[in-house]
């Protein structure tokens, strides 16, 4: 039983066991979702009926038998966690940031414990058309989904949130409000069909002028201050988490390129933003954070008296000071300070406009990729079996198999190879052996006529297909033809090459060819016929005299290039075959093809050596030269 976190959840994507990973269920683990309240798990009270614990409000995954390998230890397992509010109407992967604050502030079972009646949901949550904080996030695109593994503060937790979007929290009237910076209309995400648009409330409730303001004879009416443009920084970092590459810690940038050529490169602090998990909203967060460092330099402080009381944080006000060049200057106040008298001190920031808002644009991430240990390998293409003749094995009966991986005619580049069962009732197999490398193995294009004369034949081409098995041929001597060193296999035809060119993807055209190696018949062959290249990568199984004229079953059982994610055998296709012991050369035809007399005796005795030269069937007969009937 392996904890996955606080529950409710609704469900489970990807299963990361150390570097291999499988989309849920895996593993053989099922969910128990984390409800309250919750049943104990029925294999363990079946089991345990006296010590099964419900463990109501966790999220767990749990199995009868877990597979741990070579190991004696459970490996380190991560979850890919759908929780309760996941979806959102700008991403099916995250939450609504609006509704995440909400659940997170009065959720009953981990709440902060913060009262519902508190919260000013007009200004939190809403619909198309308005200028709340749950249609700004929709709008823009901005959806989160936070993992709270550490301790840390509440009010920690909600400022970062804020920050990544692009928002402000306002205490007032006993209210909490949520305002979004946003400034200008933005339109995206969907809901019941259709988008969603944000129409900020940016409309000045004041006009504030000289008559306005509270200050001695000496003091200016409104006080400025303006920050140095050369310690402004102009390239904004965010850390977040890339879904696309396993939830990998991943830095995404916004820099301003004119900022940087005219004050020279200042990089701001990076801030960690694990809960984004989208590499264009990561981008989209940093440029905003850009843009407000960057643009928002100004600072006005001024004081009113209480007739302004009304006055909130996020409230946009217009400032006329003849002093400062103010003429219905628009600007957003920050603070406000309420003395014992009841006088205002306002902290408010110019008001540029379209610098709080951005476009979500696609951002490049991480240029590798992550390691799926366990991804699937495709089944074997259809193998080339055959017996190759006494001058391959030696004198000894064997089966070789050219096998590679892929599907539709393409080889799969996950396929790192098959370990090989044989069966003798296609019910039980044994294994017999492992292939660890692709045969280059795949059919003819073309029709290959037989030849017309003795070796080379040189007026034929066979033309091949490796696509399946991802092949390359390489051309070689005409000695080395000659020599049988490029041997490969037509139908039962066994031929060796010189010339090897490139006709297209894993597609040849082989000539000077010798035809009809080692005792085989020359002969034509049709398109799609059967090719494999006789090299180290076909397997080679030695068959026991009792499989010889014996039916029998092949499965190849493919695992990936990890060694990993082992296909089952029970899906695994039976190829059928019957061995004629082609390979095998008896006792007397071997010394009788040696040139070695053999006596067996008088006809009364047993014999001392028995032969059975083989089945009719075989496609490689050996013949033996016993010399002239006159001699």
């Amino acid at each position: 039983m392996l904890g996955v976190g606080e529950g409710p959840i609704q469900g489970i994507g990807t299963i990361w066991s150390g570097q291999a990973s499988a989309s849920y269920p895996a593993y053989g683990l099922s969910l128990i979702p984390g409800t309250t309240p919750q049943d104990a798990w029925a294999p363990a009270t079946v089991r345990y009926p006296e010590a099964a614990l419900a463990y109501p409000a966790t999220a767990y995954a749990a199995a009868t038998d877990f597979d741990l390998g070579s190991s004696a230890s459970v490996p380190q397992i991560a979850f890919e966690v759908r929780g309760r509010l996941v979806g959102s109407a700008s991403s099916a992967d995250d939450a609504d940031p609006a509704a995440m604050m909400v659940d997170f502030l009065t959720n009953a079972q981990y709440g902060v414990g913060f009262p519902a009646a508190s919260l000013d949901a007009r200004t939190i949550l809403g619909s198309s058309g308005d200028g709340s904080y749950q249609t700004s996030c929709a709008a823009l695109g901005i959806a989160l989904s936070p993992v709270l593994a550490d301790q840390e503060t509440a009010s920690s937790i909600l400022t970062r949130w804020l920050l990544l979007t692009n928002a402000a929290p306002v205490w007032s009237g006993g209210l909490l409000k949520v305002i979004p910076y946003g400034d200008l209309p933005v339109t995206g995400g969907t809901v019941a069909g259709g988008t969603i648009t944000f129409q900020p409330t940016i409309a000045p409730v004041y006009d504030l002028t000289d008559d306005d303001f509270l200050h001695a004879e000496d003091e200016d009416p409104v006080r400025l201050t303006r920050s140095d443009p050369h310690g402004i920084p102009n390239l904004q970092r965010i850390e977040c988490s890339d879904r696309g590459h396993a939830y990998a810690a991943t830095t995404v940038e916004a820099r301003d390129q004119a900022a940087i050529e005219r004050f020279g490169l200042k990089a701001g602090a990076s801030v960690t933003a694990r809960e984004i998990c989208s590499l264009p909203v990561a981008g989209l967060v940093a440029q905003l954070l850009l843009q407000r460092a960057l643009y928002i330099r100004n600072t006005y402080a001024f004081r009113l008296s209480w007739e302004y009381c009304l006055l909130e944080p996020m409230d946009i006000v217009t400032l006329t000071d003849p002093g400062l060049g103010l003429a219905r200057t628009p600007v957003r106040i920050r603070e406000i300070e309420e003395d014992e008298e009841g006088l205002l001190t306002v902290v408010a920031e110019e008001f540029p406009g379209g610098f709080a808002t951005a476009t979500l644009y696609p951002v490049a991430g991480s240029a590798g990729r992550s390691i799926n240990r366990n991804v699937a390998a495709a089944p074997v293409n259809p193998p080339v079996v055959f017996e190759p003749p006494p001058g391959l094995t030696g004198g000894e009966a064997q089966v070789w198999i050219a096998v590679s991986g892929g599907s539709g005619g393409v080889a799969d580049p996950n396929w790192g190879g098959a370990n090989v069962w044989i069966s003798r009732d296609g019910t039980s197999y044994a294994e017999i052996g492992t292939i660890t490398a692709p045969a280059r193995h795949g059919v003819l294009t073309a029709a290959l006529p037989a030849p017309t004369g003795a070796n080379p034949d040189t007026a034929n081409t066979l033309t091949v297909d490796l696509s399946r098995s991802g092949g390359v041929l390489a051309g070689g001597s005409q000695a080395d033809a000659r020599n049988a060193v490029t041997l490969a296999l037509v139908d039962r035809e066994l031929v060796a090459y010189a010339g090897a060119t490139l006709t297209g993807p894993n597609a040849y055209a082989l000539t000077y060819l010798m035809r009809g190696l080692y005792g085989s018949a020359p002969a034509a062959h049709a398109a799609g016929a059967p090719f494999a290249r006789l090299d180290d990568a076909v397997f080679r199984y030695s068959l026991p005299a009792a499989y010889i004229g014996v039916p029998i079953s092949l499965k190849l059982q493919s695992f990936n290039v990890f060694g990993g994610a082992v296909q089952d055998l029970a899906t695994c296709v039976a190829y059928a075959y019957t061995p004629v012991g082609s390979g095998r050369m008896g006792p007397v035809a071997e010394a009788l093809a040696a040139g070695n007399p053999v006596d067996l005796g008088i006809a009364s005795q047993v014999a001392a050596l028995s032969d059975d030269f083989g089945l009719a069937s075989d496609p490689y007969p050996i013949f033996i030269d016993l010399g002239l009937a006159s001699s």
